[in-house]
Order: structure tokens, then C-alpha cells, then sequence
């Protein structure tokens, strides 16, 4: 059986259908030359639109004609496609759509790792059309799956101990990675040293490994949330179950595993007792964590010393507390950071409700909780922008954290640390209450997102094909071809060449930060620092930075 998940789309082809076969949920089958999927537990139904099937496509010939949802070549892997247009189907945003894909598969991208935070050290890692991982960068603790600990200037196959294991999905978490199999299986490599692999030890890895643990056990993983480290160190990991359990290992000082301990754990525990979890985010150290149940719950845990779990004190929880104000979330996201005086770790966070209100609590030296002052607050408070309904919310996990929000009417709001200019206010002031920045995106914004590592930090946008950026640019990490330590208005993301599907801001370290962008066609552009480790996979040597969005070499 081969499993197809595209986010929101879930198939599990079984070829032709056959009256002896059960068939579960997700199941799809092809039948007198169109194409079901089950709806439910199927027992001798024969396919046809009711209360057992859906109909996916209807086809004349054997699902080889313009329209049809599926091709089966005979082998795996199942081709996505319709007629003979080499046209498969992809997510844009929430929605299926058919993308043209001409390159060859071993050079076209299907997804850019997701990173949590500013995640992505010096390593760009991605997953290709024909289920292979490739990466280039930084190769100390084997990030980029170089058994030789090598720089790699342009994507390299990373290897795994079964090389005809094929993945559907990656997540980056600094300079540990992970992949996901269609069957949930998970592997890793990368820097392992708190066990953040889930392996069982501290042995850093070269070559892509699948964690046992869940495939002795019958678990199978949905989505793996890597744990930000500030600079390399002090990494953990989540994993996402598809029947909603949540589990961890890595570092667990301040009892951000949920397990009931402080103690590192080498391989997956799990956090609590927590079901039905939807969304798992954690910060970077000294490690929060939120998870948003289906039921718009909000579980909270672990590093606490600013009150940025919101349960109206300080202290640390080992296991996931139950949030007794809310019912309605969203979506939850806590963040990290170094108070003013650079002594030690704060914290906030930012939650948003179905309503589209606001709420945040924690560490606020620098206007990261939106609320017009910079009072520290133990209990979750409201942003008070009454007239104003948000759809969606980003933070910086940075040294001193920011918050935005993206609005019902496609505008964007900022606010908390602004000196590199990052809120495009027109100055370096911090923002102490959310502001509107100037620009001709505000009304189209559809995605924002800070990137950067420490202290160097800058703010990205799309609005409908444009990218926007604003901050920190000593390292050409805009794509704006501004070497400029501060740029505090937004300008035009230069260089792009295609209809984007998905971008990511890179970040971790010093100034190393970049942006990435797909493509539809599957092609991928990169900017930022590149002068050390060649991360921006565009240049095959004579590094140096790179000012505008350049192909990478595949």
C-alpha cells in the first residue's frame, strides 16, 4: 500500500478494486476506469458516490485521462497526475491544486523543510519530487549528512541505512533533521548531543536512521516539531501522533518533555497523558512548550520563570497543565529571548482565539506582548485592538522577541524589538503596542513570518506573489541587495522567478540567515550569508553572500 499525505489530503492507493479486500478510511481505489476513496470501514461495497465512497475522479479510461486524480505506474511510487501533462497535485494554501512539474524528480523540490522558530543553522535541507532528502551547508555534527563532517556548497543526497526508504515530508531544527515516511515512520540525523534523534544515545549521525521506538510500539507519527536550540545546543524534538498523542526526547531541564521529570531523554517519551492534539509548538532554550487540542483547549508546559505560561505564576510545570482560561484557540505560540540586560533567559507568548482576538503573557522588557507597556504579566491578557479580527499569528524566537498578526483584511500588524528595523516602522524604536507598517502589501498580506538568529533579526511577507522584507541585511539576508545592518521600511524581495508555493526564513547563530523560496515548477531560490559554509546552495565555490534570490544548483 502506498500512502499519499498532502496536508490536508490523505490517500492510501490500493490499485484496482477487489470485493474480497476490506478497506478503512483514506483507502482509494480505481473501478470501472474512475476513481473512489473510502469514507469509512468498507466490507464487499462495490465503489460508487454514497454514504461508503466518494467519488475523486471520473475517467472513461483507466485513469489516464485529462481530469483524473491518480496514475498507477505499477510501482511505488504512486504518480499524482493527470493525462499526460506530468501535472501533479499539490496544497496551495488550504487548497488542492495542479502544478505543473517538467523538471526531473531527482532535481525538483517537493517541499522545503519545515523549521520551527528561527530554526535552520547553517544547513538548507530539502525534500525532492522522488521522496529522496538532500541538504547543503554546514557539515560539523554531520548537519548535512556528510560522513566526513564536509561543507557542501550545492544539495547533496543525504544517505539513510535502507536507501529505498522514500519520505513525504522534513522538519529542521537547527542541525538536527528529520524525515516522515507515508507510513508515519520516522528518521533523523544530524547533532544528537541531548538525544534529541530519539535513537536511545548521543551519537551524532551521517546517515538517516528511523527512530525504532515508534515502529516497535505501532505508532505512527503525523509531524515532528523540532525544539529550537539557541545557537547548536540544547535541542529536544516532539513527534505528532495521527490519533493525536504527543511525544519528545532531548534535553528536559526545565521539564518541557511533559513527562514528569527534568531528566534528558535519549529516546521518545510521551508528554502526559495529552489526545486529541492538534498543533504542538515549542520555543527555543530554556524551552516552552503549547499544544492546541480539537477542541480549542490549550495545554502548557516548561520553562515558566516569566510567566509566559499563563497560569498566573512563575514556576515551572513538568507535565502539561490544562489552561483554564480558554476554550477557543487557534493557535498557540511561545517564544524565548534574553532580557534587556543580556543576564539570562525570558520568555513570552501569543495565543489567538476563534474570535480573532489576542492574548499574550510572559517577559515584556521589550513590547513583545503588544499590550503598550513594558509590564511583565503572569496571566494571558488581551491585545486591545477591538475593531480589529485576526486570522493569524507569528513570533520571533530570537534574543529580544517581536510578535505580529495578520488580520481578516490582509493587513499585517507588528510589534516588541525593532532594532534593525524589522517592524518596517521607519525607525529602530521598539513598539510597544501593534503598528501598522507602510507598504503597498498591507490588504494582501497572506503569510508573514521573523527570521534571523540572536539578535539579527528581520521580518518577511507575502502578499499574493510578493515578498517583503524588512531588518537586519548585513549579510544580504533580505534578498533586497542591501548589504545595510537596518532597513526599518519594507521593500520588494528582488530576484524571484516563478509563482511561489512555499518560502521559509532560516535562522540560527550570529548573523547566518537567509530566505528560501519554491517555486510551482518545483524550482527553489536562496539569498542570505554564504560566504562560510556555502548554505544558499548556489554557488558551487567562490562563496560569498548573495543579495537577490538566486537559483539553488540541484
Amino acid at each position: 500500500m502506498t500512502q499519499i499525505d498532502l496536508g490536508n489530503i490523505r490517500i492510501n492507493w490500493r490499485g484496482a478494486y477487489n470485493s474480497a479486500t476490506n478497506y478503512v478510511r483514506h483507502d482509494a481505489v480505481s473501478y470501472q476506469g474512475s476513481s473512489f476513496i473510502a469514507k469509512r470501514t468498507v466490507s464487499a461495497v462495490t465503489p460508487v458516490q454514497g454514504d461508503d465512497w466518494d467519488l475523486m475522479a471520473a475517467g472513461t479510461d483507466q485513469l489516464t485521462q485529462e481530469g483524473d486524480l491518480l496514475i498507477h505506474n505499477g510501482a511505488i511510487p504512486v504518480r499524482l497526475a493527470r493525462g499526460g501533462n506530468a501535472q501533479v497535485l499539490q496544497m496551495v494554501g488550504n487548497q488542492p491544486a495542479w502544478r505543473n512539474q517538467s523538471l526531473d524528480p531527482s532535481r525538483r523540490v517537493w517541499k522545503l523543510a519545515k523549521v520551527n522558530g528561527l530554526g535552520g543553522w547553517y544547513t538548507r535541507v530539502y525534500l525532492m519530487a522522488d521522496g529522496t532528502i538532500k541538504a547543503c551547508g554546514y557539515g560539523g555534527n554531520y548537519s548535512n549528512g556528510d560522513s566526513n563532517g564536509s561543507h557542501i556548497y550545492t544539495p547533496k543526497r543525504v544517505a539513510t541505512d535502507n536507501p529505498d526508504v522514500r519520505f513525504v515530508d522534513v522538519f529542521s531544527g537547527g542541525m538536527q533533521h528529520y524525515a516522515l515516511t507515508a507510513d508515519g515512520e520516522v528518521w533523523s540525523w544530524g547533532f544528537n548531543n541531548y538525544g534529541q534523534l530519539g535513537h536511545g544515545n548521543t551519537i551524532n549521525l551521517a546517515v538517516a536512521k528511523r527512530i525504532e521506538y515508534f515502529v516497535q510500539n505501532n505508532i505512527q507519527i503525523a509531524k515532528v516539531i523540532p525544539g529550537r536550540p539557541n545557537y547548536y545546543d540544547h535541542a529536544c524534538a516532539y513527534f505528532l501522533t495521527t490519533d493525536g498523542r504527543v511525544y519528545a526526547c532531548g534535553i528536559n531541564s526545565n521539564g518541557n518533555l511533559g513527562n514528569g521529570t527534568s531528566a534528558n531523554q535519549y529516546t521518545p517519551i510521551r508528554c502526559g497523558a495529552l489526545t486529541n492534539i492538534i498543533d504542538v509548538s515549542t520555543s527555543g532554550l530554556p524551552h516552552t512548550t503549547y499544544a492546541v487540542q480539537d477542541n480549542g483547549s490549550l495545554w502548557v508546559w516548561g520553562y515558566n520563570g516569566y510567566g509566559q505560561l499563563g497560569l498566573g505564576d512563575t514556576t515551572n510545570r513538568e507535565t502539561p497543565i490544562l489552561h483554564p482560561a480558554f476554550n477557543n484557540v487557534i493557535k498557540a505560540l511561545p517564544s524565548c529571548g534574553y532580557n534587556t540586560a543580556g543576564s539570562g533567559p525570558t520568555g513570552s507568548g501569543l495565543v489567538l482565539l476563534s474570535d480573532g482576538t489576542l492574548w499574550s503573557a510572559g517577559f515584556n522588557g521589550n513590547g513583545e506582548l503588544g499590550l503598550g507597556d513594558t509590564t511583565q504579566r503572569t496571566s494571558f491578557t488581551q491585545i486591545a485592538l477591538p475593531s480589529v479580527t485576526f486570522t493569524d499569528i507569528f513570533v520571533g524566537d530570537g534574543r529580544y522577541a517581536s510578535g505580529g498578526g495578520i488580520t481578516d483584511q490582509g493587513e499585517v500588524y507588528l510589534w516588541g524589538y525593532n532594532g534593525y528595523g524589522q517592524l518596517g516602522t521607519g525607525n529602530t524604536t521598539n513598539q510597544l503596542s501593534p503598528q501598522m507598517p507602510a507598504g503597498d502589501f498591507q490588504g494582501n498580506v497572506t503569510r508573514a513570518a521573523f527570521g534571523g538568529g540572536c539578535s539579527y533579526e528581520g521580518c518577511i511577507l507575502q502578499a499574493g506573489n510578493d515578498l517583503w522584507g524588512a531588518g537586519y541585511s548585513g549579510n544580504a539576508n533580505l534578498g533586497i541587495n542591501s548589504f545595510a545592518a537596518t532597513n526599518n521600511t519594507f521593500q520588494r524581495v528582488l530576484g524571484q522567478s516563478g509563482v511561489i508555493e512555499d518560502w521559509n526564513c532560516y535562522g540560527q547563530g550570529t548573523a547566518s540567515w537567509g530566505l528560501g523560496v519554491l517555486y510551482d515548477d518545483g524550482r527553489v531560490d536562496a539569498c542570505g550569508e554564504n560566504n562560510s559554509y556555502g548554505e544558499t546552495g548556489t554557488q558551487a565555490g567562490n562563496l560569498h553572500d548573495v543579495a537577490t534570490l538566486t537559483n539553488v544548483i540541484f
